[in-house]
């Protein structure tokens, strides 16, 4: 069964479209020309656009200095803030995400947030939005992962490790894979549900029969523009009995939780209830 992305990620959307007079409002640096990241801040645009969000974009050249970017942001007034990445290597990526307010970070990759979803796990009104987007995608599939071997390729703070954080908390039994893995095969192979965030292609070429593969990596492909994940899709899928493409899969998802995230801060500032998976079961809610 082939993921489609784009209907689950829309159907979403039209549940958090804003009809209040007031609304929430998105603020986003962009830093240097990038065509990916250019292209990636487009589609937030247009998601924003989508549910009646007001965005504003700060375009910075490449050079620009980290003490400026960093009093530039302390300046917004946003609802919620986010820098798209990756950045310049002069810049500290750190010190950039560090300098947003925790409260107003909606790409969820504060320390602050990143140590509250150690604790708290699903039941924080902010996610990271790829992590959250995988756990969308199996809640979709009424997935349940109590007990399941879940094999995790890749441990940045952007996906690997809160996914697999989350993914434990679900008391899903997680092993977290790298570069320096060996047999990496024999643990994709061992593994009910394989997740792959490595930016390698056809890292994934072979997983047992009826496995769940989630696809979260991007690289480009061999033909000029053609974006491609970490799974040889054309094999994989006939082993797979749910499988992630690439693009259209975890992509739109992951800016639906953007949106998401940006509502649930907005929504705790007005005192509204905000939005946690009705899915989670009552030892979960009660652990």
């Amino acid at each position: 069964m082939i993921f489609n992305g784009n209907q689950l990620a829309n159907s979403i959307l039209q549940t958090l479209r804003v009809t209040s007079k007031i609304k929430p409002k998105l603020g986003i640096c962009l830093v240097g020309d990038s065509p990916a990241s250019k292209s990636y801040v487009n589609r937030k645009l247009k998601a924003c656009q989508e549910i009646n969000i007001d965005a504003e974009l700060f375009n910075f050249s490449e050079n620009v200095e980290q003490d400026q970017l960093i009093k530039h942001i302390q300046s917004m007034n946003h609802d919620g803030i986010l820098v798209q990445l990756p950045l310049p290597l002069h810049l500290n990526k750190l010190d950039i995400i560090h300098s947003i307010p925790y409260e107003k970070d909606v790409d969820c990759l504060h320390m602050h947030n990143l140590q509250r979803i150690l604790v708290y796990g699903e039941l924080c009104e902010m996610l990271p939005c790829t992590p959250a987007a995988v756990l969308q995608i199996l809640d979709y599939y009424d997935v349940n992962v109590i007990g399941k071997k879940v094999t995790v390729i890749g441990r940045s703070f952007l996906v690997g490790l809160p996914l697999s954080l989350l993914l434990q908390k679900r008391n899903a039994t997680v092993t977290v894979c790298h570069r320096e893995t060996l047999n990496l095969d024999q643990h994709i192979m061992n593994a009910d549900i394989v997740i792959s965030a490595a930016g390698h292609p056809k890292l994934v070429r072979n997983v047992k029969q009826g496995a769940i593969v989630i696809d979260v990596g991007i690289s480009q492909g061999e033909q000029k523009g053609r974006i491609v994940g970490d799974v040889d899709f054309n094999v994989v899928k006939n082993q797979a009995s749910i499988i992630t493409p690439v693009p259209g899969g975890v992509g739109p998802m992951t800016i639906c939780m953007l949106m998401r995230n940006l509502c649930n801060i907005w929504k705790k500032k007005q005192g509204q209830p905000v939005y946690i998976n009705p899915k989670l079961s009552d030892a979960y809610l009660n652990d």
